[in-house]
This record gives C-alpha cells, structure tokens and sequence, in this order.
C-alpha cells in the first residue's frame, strides 16, 4: 500500500513537471512581458493596484456607453488577442535583448510557473472534493449546492450583468495581489474568527437555555 501510494505522488509529481516545463515554453516568447505583467499584479509599486482597477473601469465603461451586443464584445475581445499574440512578441525581442534575460529573471519565471501549476492543481482538488462529498454526505452536497445556486440566482436577478461582470473581473485582477501581500490571509483569518466566535456564543446560549429549563 505504501508503495503504491509512493508511485502514484510520484506520478503525480512528474505531471505537473511536465506542465511546469509545457507552460513555461509556451511562455518562451512572452516572458519579458509577462514578469512586467506580474510585477504590475503583485502590486510591486503602490500605482499599480489604482492602474489595475481604473484599466477595468474604462473598459467596463465604454461597454456601458456604447451597449455592444454579446457577440461583439467576444469578437473584439478575441481581435485583441489575436493582435497581441502575433505583435507583441516580435516587439518584445526587439526591446530586450537576450543578453538582458538575468538567472534572477529566469528562476523568477520558473516559480511563476510553478505557482500558476500548483493553484491549477489546487483548484481541481477542491473541484473533486466537492464532487466527491456527492457520494460520501448527500445531504451537505445537496445543500451546498441549492444555497450557492439559490445566492447566485438572487444576485443576478437583484444586479445588473454589466456591473457584476465588472465586480468579477475587477476582484480577480486584485486578487494575485491581495494573495501577494497578505490581505486574502488576514481576511480569511478574520472570518474564522468570527464564525468561530459566532458557533461559540451560540453553544453557550443553547446551553444556558437548557441549564434554564
């Protein structure tokens, strides 16, 4: 048994090498790019976290100002990317030289990489365990799922889709950021202190209640 679980954390180990190295060689011709990119995330200078939410609020306003249909909004948005994907890095090896690319700039990659492999993995294993609680606790997947549909159900009908979407992509451009520089942890850690603090006090309500009676 024990070996067989060896062979499988090394199997699973040498998956995700293997796409550490696939997602880094994609990147090949985008890493100057994509370490200014990430400094930019990670909030590297205190501009940065204004730049990320006033880049998405010119976007989202523009879309509110023109009112473009769905289909068009999907065809630019894939123009954009088809633009940059053939420019960009032929621009980029113009402006930075390959002498320039420093050992510190490329074990900087290499963790990026590896961070984007492991939250990829990290989410597939919250994915799994979810469906997994559909086989071992019915009831709690059945509830899970009715209160986060009923929510999201709730809040699309209360909020419009053009500020939801713009709440969404806003919240996920600060999120790598927020991770980088403690706030996900600090507020994660506020809001188990208060359920737990909550389930405390409600415990010694129901006892008292009971001691009373």
């Amino acid at each position: 048994m024990v070996l067989t679980s060896d062979l499988h954390n090394d199997y699973y180990y040498s998956l995700q090498e293997a796409q550490i190295r696939k997602l880094r060689q994609s990147l090949e011709s985008w890493k100057e790019i994509v370490l200014q990119t990430k400094s930019v995330f990670i909030w590297e200078k205190n501009w940065h976290p204004t730049a990320l939410i006033g880049g998405s609020t010119i976007t989202f306003t523009l879309l509110w100002l023109l009112d473009p249909s769905i289909l068009t909004i999907l065809s630019l948005f894939g123009l954009c990317f088809t633009i940059c994907d053939y420019l960009i890095p032929s621009i980029a090896t113009s402006l930075f030289k390959p002498e320039k690319w420093t050992a510190r700039k490329d074990k900087e990659l290499e963790e990026l990489c590896t961070n984007v492999i492991l939250y990829k993995a990290k989410l597939e294993l919250t994915w799994a365990s979810y469906y997994k609680m559909k086989i071992t606790n019915r009831k709690m997947y059945f509830l899970v799922t009715v209160i986060t549909l009923s929510s999201l159900a709730w809040i699309g009908c209360t909020f419009n889709n053009l500020f939801l979407a713009y709440v969404l992509v806003s919240f996920l451009l600060l999120l790598p950021g927020m991770e980088h520089n403690g706030i996900i942890a600090k507020w994660s850690n506020y809001a188990h202190n208060f359920i737990s603090e909550f389930v405390k006090q409600a415990k010694t309500k129901v006892g008292q209640q009971k001691k009373d009676d």
